[in-house]
């Protein structure tokens, strides 16, 4: 067994291959959950993930552990702690929550041997992934790898690691994930020529954006409708995506106002007024919850939050969270206020 990290914004495409993992371990179905542990990052301790990789398979030839966001929670554990050291001091620092600490060794006739330094949980993690026994598989499943420099980040490039990444797919790559997930979804019945025409595909990409849950529920929705043997067409994709259309082109309009794109901002507003039912005041709505989002992001950064958290709290996509905080950062505090009291 080894052990995976699954990263990368697309989350579809990640769940998928997490699945097939899952699957490829081939636990019996009668006692899967009873040879599967999962943690996130409210559930993790050092102590019951070692237990968990460590126990025995049960009439099974392994194990599974799935950590969601782990990595992710312990880099940014080990940051604010950082933060506080560089503000602090380390002379008189004492281990922070959650710190693995070595204790001190019994000499000769009794004396104390120098304390070695403690380890905080990611280095504790670090250091515990080639130990894990080869009847365990561990798969990670993050929004991000860790950084490089970072002690997990150097884990992860050890051999016996598996690290795999799920970018967002743009222009031809997306219109081609579309389509592979179209004849995926439309299995046997799905004409030779392809389930989705590339029309179509284009016309579905232009809407969902980089939504890729989205895509993936409009195109299995367009599949269904379709029906066996037959391919779907950008007809199809216009009559059952109406909202869908709304909005790409309600999230197209808030970047390109907040971006200064004057004319693309206002081409955007003309198809939302004259190709949908939204009343002006509704789009008007829709911009005010876009620059709150820009300030509801730039509020949890300066706290210290990271992006996975952010994404947590707003019920974001993490790339989302991405796109956002950098234009946030841009723009400045001073502008969104005064975007969003003109729209009040």
């Amino acid at each position: 067994m080894t052990v995976h990290l699954l990263c990368g914004p697309d989350e579809v495409s990640r769940e998928d291959a997490l699945r097939e993992l899952v699957a490829g371990a081939r636990l019996p179905s009668d006692f899967a959950d009873v040879n599967t542990s999962r943690f996130d990052a409210t559930s993790y301790t050092p102590e019951a993930f070692r237990f968990a990789c460590e126990a025995m398979p049960f009439l099974a030839e392994c194990r599974v552990v799935i950590c969601r966001g782990v990595a992710a929670s312990l880099g940014a554990r080990e940051a604010r702690a950082a933060a506080r050291r560089s503000t602090k001091g380390t002379a008189d620092d004492e281990p922070s929550s959650g710190q693995v600490v070595a204790r001190p060794a019994k000499g000769k006739r009794g004396a104390s041997a120098p304390a070695a330094p403690a380890k905080t949980p990611e280095q504790a993690l670090a250091d515990y992934l080639p130990e894990i026994p080869g009847a365990t598989l561990v798969l990670f499943v993050e929004d991000e790898a860790p950084a490089s420099a970072t002690a997990l980040g150097n884990a992860f490039t050890r051999p016996g690691m598996v690290t795999r990444n799920f970018p967002i797919p743009e222009g031809a790559g997306l219109e081609r994930w579309l389509r592979t997930r179209a004849q995926e979804f439309a299995g046997p019945g799905a004409p030779s020529s392809g389930a989705i025409t590339a029309d179509a595909a284009r016309l579905l990409a232009s809407y969902v954006g980089t939504d890729m849950r989205l895509a993936s529920n409009e195109i299995r929705k367009l599949v269904t409708y379709a029906g066996p043997g037959r391919a779907v067409e950008a007809r199809d994709v216009e009559l059952l995506s109406p909202q869908t259309t709304a909005t790409a082109k309600i999230w197209e309009l808030s970047q390109a106002i907040l971006d200064g794109q004057r004319s693309k901002a206002a081409t955007r507003l003309a198809q939302l007024l004259d190709a949908s039912d939204m009343r002006p005041e509704q789009v008007i709505s829709s911009l005010r919850s876009a620059i709150t989002q820009h300030l509801s992001v730039q509020e949890l950064e300066q706290r210290g939050q990271p992006d996975a958290t952010i994404a947590r709290e707003l019920r974001m996509q993490p790339f989302a969270v991405k796109m956002v905080r950098e234009r946030a950062s841009r723009l400045g505090e001073r502008a969104l206020i005064y975007l969003h009291r003109r729209t009040l």
